[in-house]
């Protein structure tokens, strides 16, 4: 079953440029769409429904005060790239939401941050089959220096639009 929202659409539609041109169409697109991701910084590196990836890179309005990677940036990556492989599979008349945020700040980061979220081709499935449920969605954050500075795991929903947009009324 072919999925139908917004960031589907915008996969479509850069998706089969060449990835100097994808990434940032893509990420220009994804920012507009998620304004705080456009205005943190998130880069957008993969986009599938499989499959997301993104860097945010180091820079000073990301920092906290000792001049590292502020923790609500880190987790505001993290969130990203789970909550974007989520929508991926959304149907069109729901919307993701997310439950809970679990992080373990386990040490600073040092430079730019990536972000990896995955899931297998039996999620993505179960996501597209139904119009209400929830997925607990793993997460790989890695900084410059190949270490891992937090471990976080994110619990996403997705129900019907109506029943989202008429609740927060």
């Amino acid at each position: 079953m072919a999925v139908d929202n917004p960031f589907t659409r915008i996969a479509r539609r850069y998706g089969w440029l060449p990835g100097p041109l994808r990434r940032p169409l893509i990420s220009w697109a994804v920012g507009r769409t998620i304004r705080f991701v456009g205005t943190a910084g998130v880069r957008i590196a993969a986009l599938t429904p499989t499959r997301v990836a993104a860097r945010l890179p180091d820079r000073p309005r990301v920092h906290n005060h000792v001049g590292g990677m502020h923790a609500a940036a880190m987790a505001l990556l993290a969130e990203t790239v789970t909550g974007l492989v989520v929508a991926m599979n959304v149907p069109g008349e729901s919307v993701p939401v997310l439950r809970t945020l679990e992080v373990a700040y386990r040490r600073r980061a040092e430079g730019a941050l990536t972000a990896e979220a995955t899931l297998s081709d039996e999620e993505a499935k179960r996501i597209r089959r139904a119009p209400i449920g929830k997925i607990d969605v793993s997460v790989t954050v890695v900084d410059a220096a190949g270490r891992r500075p937090i471990e976080c795991t994110l619990q996403w929903a997705w129900l019907p639009k109506d029943r989202v947009f008429r609740s927060a009324a």
